[in-house]
């Protein structure tokens, strides 16, 4: 039996080998679904000691909310529907096939706000209250990143009037999407109260002093970040539940932002309307958002 030491570094060891190649070797296992998997509950270790005899689950069930970060719309091709998720590149199904938790249900959607992941805890029927794990991004659409990214692409200043007002905008939201976001953690951890409960954050989309657009996009970014950080501080008061856990992936994409040689970003200049651009791709899915799970102990037992 493996101990939580071990389970984590080989995660690492594997996940860290991925490149822009074997990346394609990880979709391929991927094919087979996560839900294709026996059910959780009847799939055990046993381990003796002496007289003794314990039973462990190999596998936990986990559930992805929120918006496209955890859908995977950076890294296509798509399941079949509205919420552009990624049918096998996503963070939540690679992390799968590297950890105890196995992905029963993604319900993530792109453009999905607050209020919206909220409601994916019981539509379209209530999430299984056996659920081990939850991952979550949610937040950028309540403090106006679509209005940010399609004043500023059209207006590539960010001193023009509709990039800065919708800059200003975006940073005057933050607090009020900030204390959404603690009501919203609560809320998860009280309706799965077995659950640990992943909060990611965003990372930043662009390589530092490279434009000025990109600085000023970055630094509302951290502004958010700051407020999850919070916010899941306050969660924790507010139930007494360390479950809930912030997990930071900006140290895992340093270095791979748009602009950078190896970017974690998809990014299309020929087509600025492309689905995929501004989210992470499958390697950004892969050694930036499944690894900061990883490295933050999120899959420990």
């Amino acid at each position: 039996m493996l101990t939580n030491a071990h389970v984590n570094a080989r995660f690492l060891t594997r996940l860290g080998a991925v490149s822009a190649v074997t990346v394609g070797l990880v979709v391929g296992v991927a094919a087979t679904p996560a839900t294709a998997l026996p059910e959780a509950a009847s799939s055990y270790s046993v381990v003796t000691a002496g007289t003794h005899s314990k039973w462990f689950p190999l596998h936990r069930s986990s559930v992805a909310l929120g918006d496209s970060y955890t859908a995977g719309q950076g890294a296509p091709p798509y399941v079949p529907g509205q919420c552009l998720q990624s049918k096998y590149a996503g963070y939540p199904t690679i992390a799968a096939l590297f950890s105890v938790y196995r992905l029963t249900e993604n319900r993530a959607c792109s453009g999905a706000t607050i209020a919206d992941t909220a409601a994916q805890l019981t539509v379209p029927t209530p999430v299984n209250g056996n659920t081990a794990l939850v991952t979550l991004t949610v937040g950028a659409i309540d403090a106006g990143s679509n209005t940010v990214l399609a004043a500023c692409g059209q207006y590539p200043d960010p001193g023009a009037p509709p990039c800065s007002t919708a800059i200003d905008l975006a940073t005057q939201s933050l607090p009020h999407v900030g204390d959404e976001l603690a009501v919203l953690y609560e809320t998860i951890a009280t309706t799965l109260p077995n659950a640990r409960v992943a909060v990611l954050n965003y990372p930043l989309l662009f390589k530092p002093g490279a434009d000025p657009l990109g600085d000023a996009i970055n630094s509302v970014t951290t502004l958010l970040n700051e407020e999850i950080r919070v916010a899941v501080d306050d969660a924790v008061a507010a139930t007494g539940n360390p479950k809930i856990m912030h997990v930071d992936v900006t140290q895992e994409f340093a270095g791979h932002a748009i602009g950078d040689l190896v970017p974690y970003i998809a990014y299309n200049p020929a087509d600025l309307a492309a689905t995929e651009n501004f989210h992470p791709n499958a390697l950004g899915n892969a050694l930036g958002y499944a690894r900061a799970l990883a490295s933050d102990r999120v899959f420990a037992r």
